[in-house]
């Protein structure tokens, strides 16, 4: 539970940021659509890997190379908080598994 607290930290960190820096660009200036996402996931990942920050191991998926996992949370906290609210509220609200087996 305490990787997905700092995945969700994470995420409001790198909204937060990029948001501010999105302030801080005059109007005229003419901004690429592509360099808001570019910059989130950028500064996602670096968050994610420095502070070793990995979604999948908390959910139990065993990767051999960490930098992936971490990548991976990286890129999940560059979309942004309300995305990540929507997947954890998803598995959160699946059945355990042996009540698929069941059903």
């Amino acid at each position: 539970m305490e990787a997905w607290a700092l995945v969700f930290l994470f995420a409001i960190l790198v909204e937060a940021i990029v948001q501010t820096f999105k302030a801080g660009v005059p109007e005229e200036t003419k901004v690429p659509a592509w360099l808001w996402p570019a910059v989130s996931a950028v500064l996602g990942v670096v968050m994610c890997a420095a502070g070793g920050v990995d979604a999948l191991s908390a959910l139990g998926v065993e990767i051999t190379v960490p930098f992936i996992g971490q990548a991976s949370t990286g890129l999940l906290v560059s979309r942004g908080s309300n995305f990540l609210y929507d997947v954890w509220r998803r598995i959160k609200e699946r059945p355990p598994d042996d009540m698929e087996a069941e059903g």
